[in-house]
């Protein structure tokens, strides 16, 4: 008796720690789950808050497209409809007046009929002109008896426009045409106008009518605008509206009265940046709240609409949706109390019933508690599943299921968190060193941009990728910030294992522990593409050489680095002799290639890192050269001999048969006090010196 007493109360304490424990690992490894992922659930969340501003923006988008469209297509049937009424009426007079009236009194009975048509719009009328070119009806005057040819008529984008309508008349019979025309009750402004014309057989007339499309525009735009600042959201979001050219029509989710000047041109200047991708596109920033004055992170989304030039946005402040995240932590957490109460009143139940129970089979149970025993360890340690198959009764089986479901969670828990480790070693640019900048782990990323395999990478320095180009002072401030246990954020240069270049935006962090730097953490971002795009808005698309944009900046820092460095600079200014007369004897397309072949010149004669090419105009170019004041005219002179070299005929050249170049140069010292405008009006004089000299000609004082 005594033996089967301790069985029984081993049965009932090993029952009764075995619920606690698995209860425990339950309750523990959802709350845990939750909190390890919490990171994930919040990105999770942004993202769609996220895309639900794109939708939004999206679906504004799309309406002003569908309206615009809308516009277009009533319009035509309302242009096409009048021009049938009107060639109607031209047939019927001309069928009852044939053969009774000449040929001269129907065309003028033809033209007053349609003049005296009557519209709403004053700027509506019909028109008719002859397929030779000759105008019948012309901007509400009948012209029949001046012989008035207006064929080669062109509107301010050069268009021809009879010549357009006389090919559809031609071609088509009848169709829709678009250009620019003046407005009969206005000035000589010209306003965009959609046209449809119709072909009259028996006189090889075109009849046609039009409507300016600005007005209609206009009143598609303030209707769209009032439905737009109607619009209600959730919490602080709104939409915004803004133009192009820096103005505001919807702030703050209101409607302006009038356009206003934005007053944050940086953050519209962002706008219209990423505006212009083809889908648009999210940044992020800060900005204040409707009502109020204290800014808070904020995303958006904008998108252009170019045919009106407006840029459409909505946005969701962080904030809030970090709010909203604590909402679901908190309602998660009593959730969690929730299951927590029922856990314990089912505990306190399965431990009555477990107790009972020994009583009456206490004799099997020690062989049970062994077998879930092992089972159960042999598990974790394998991180697998229990086998449940030695165990006698179903109670021992549902716990070792159980046990097996938390274990199973735990697998799926584990597996996960390395997907998602194995997805940002893939995907994130990571690397880690010790106090003294040695590699001591780099994630896949950072491989596979640096073309360097990871055990390369060990136990080396950050030197293996760096741009020879990069100052040491860049360095050395970079290692100033961090010693000081400061974070440091930048764009670096580097170069990848096959001296292929690469831009990364870096931020690098010190691991602190006691108050003392143990390592440093460097997360980076590729940014080669934007640096290419930086280096495009810099670079004369022809020539390929630097742009005036890029000379203005580049000049007024070399005239600063010549007096810290106590160097003489020289500036030459050439220009091609005759260009002018190049481009009218030869053609455009051959003055093309005459820049880029004098470009390539350029190009070779200025490969120093000290020497820069720019194009400045259309046949203007501009050299700085850091050189000796003696052997400037040398210099100087190769470069005239390498244009003329080129051999590329110019019979409109009175210096030479080739194509030849005039030079203008001007050095400074250290001690040069001319400001930027005053050297290159002086460059510029000198080069008027050697043009007035006779051309392909050097003036150098």
């Amino acid at each position: 008796m005594k033996l089967l007493h301790t069985i029984r109360k081993s049965i009932f304490l090993t029952t009764f720690l075995s619920l606690v424990f698995a209860f425990s690992i339950s309750f523990l490894s959802q709350y845990n789950f939750f909190f390890k992922n919490l990171k994930q659930l919040e990105f999770e969340f942004v993202e769609q808050k996220k895309k639900e501003v794109k939708n939004e923006v999206l679906m504004l988008h799309g309406l002003i497209k569908y309206k615009e469209e809308l516009l277009y297509k009533t319009l035509e049937e309302k242009l096409k409809n009048r021009v049938n009424q009107a060639y109607s009426l031209a047939l019927s007079i001309y069928n009852k007046n044939v053969g009774i009236k000449s040929e001269d009194e129907i065309k003028l009975l033809i033209a007053k009929a349609l003049l005296d048509f009557k519209f709403q719009d004053k700027n509506e009328y019909f028109f008719i002109n002859s397929n030779s070119g000759n105008a019948i009806l012309f901007n509400k005057e009948i012209r029949l008896s001046e012989n008035l040819n207006i064929l080669d008529l062109k509107d301010i984008n050069n268009k021809n426009i009879v010549q357009t309508q006389i090919k559809i008349a031609k071609e088509s019979k009848e169709g829709f045409t678009i250009n620019s025309f003046v407005k009969p009750s206005g000035d000589s402004k010209e306003y965009t106008k959609l046209t449809y014309i119709k072909l009259f057989e028996p006189f090889d007339w075109h009849i046609g009518t039009g409507e300016y499309l600005d007005a209609l525009r206009e009143k598609n735009k303030s209707e769209f605008l009032d439905w737009i600042s109607s619009l209600k959201y959730e919490n602080s979001q709104y939409t915004f509206l803004n133009t192009t050219d820096g103005y505001s029509l919807i702030f703050e989710g209101k409607k302006l009265q009038h356009p206003e000047k934005h007053p944050f041109p940086n953050y519209l200047k962002k706008q219209v940046e990423i505006s212009k991708n083809q889908d648009g596109g999210f940044y992020e920033y800060k900005f204040k709240k409707p009502n109020s004055v204290e800014v808070f992170d904020k995303i958006s989304y904008v998108k252009e609409y170019d045919t009106y030039g407006w840029i459409i946005g909505s946005g969701v402040y962080l904030d809030e949706v970090k709010n909203d995240i604590q909402n679901k932590e908190l309602f998660f957490r009593e959730n969690i109390n929730r299951q927590l109460f029922l856990l314990i009143t089912i505990f306190i139940i399965i431990v009555m019933v477990a107790y009972i129970i020994s009583i009456k089979i206490s004799k099997y149970i020690n062989i049970n508690i062994e077998n879930i025993i092992s089972s159960f360890t042999k598990a974790s340690f394998e991180n697998s599943i229990m086998d449940t198959s030695r165990l006698t009764y179903s109670e021992f089986i549902g716990l070792a299921d159980s046990l097996n479901y938390t274990l199973t969670n735990n697998i799926l828990a584990e597996e996960k968190l390395q997907e998602y480790i194995k997805i940002v070693n893939q995907n994130v640019i990571t690397s880690t060193t010790n106090k003294d900048g040695v590699i001591i782990d780099v994630s896949e990323a950072f491989c596979e941009i640096s073309g360097y395999t990871k055990e390369e990478t060990i136990g080396k320095t950050h030197s293996i990728v760096r741009h020879p180009d990069v100052p040491i002072e860049f360095y050395k401030n970079m290692w100033d910030t961090l010693l000081a246990k400061k974070e440091w954020r930048g764009e670096i240069r580097n170069l990848n294992k096959s001296e292929k270049e690469y831009w990364v935006f870096a931020s690098i962090t010190p691991i602190i522990k006691h108050g003392e730097i143990e390592g440093f953490t460097a997360i980076r971002t590729n940014i080669t593409d934007k640096k290419h795009i930086e280096k495009l808005s810099i670079t004369d698309e022809l020539t390929t050489l630097y742009n005036r944009r890029y000379f203005n900046i580049k000049f007024e820092d070399e005239i600063k680095r010549a007096k810290r460095d106590k160097k003489t600079i020289c500036i030459i200014i050439l220009d091609i002799d005759y260009f002018k007369q190049y481009n009218d004897t030869y053609g455009h397309q051959k003055g093309d290639y005459v820049l880029f072949e004098v470009s390539k010149v350029l190009k070779v004669k200025t490969n120093r890192a000290s020497d820069f090419a720019f194009r400045v105009g259309g046949e203007e170019f501009v050299i700085i050269a850091s050189i000796e004041e003696d052997k400037i005219l040398q210099f100087v002179s190769s470069i005239k001999e390498g244009i003329e070299n080129l051999k590329i005929e110019h019979i409109g050249n009175k210096a030479s048969k080739y194509v030849t170049a005039s030079f203008g140069v001007v050095c400074i010292k250290d001690t040069n006090t001319l400001t930027f405008h005053e050297l290159y009006k002086k460059a510029d004089d000198n080069l008027y010196e050697a043009k007035k000299a006779g051309r392909n000609s050097i003036f150098f004082e």
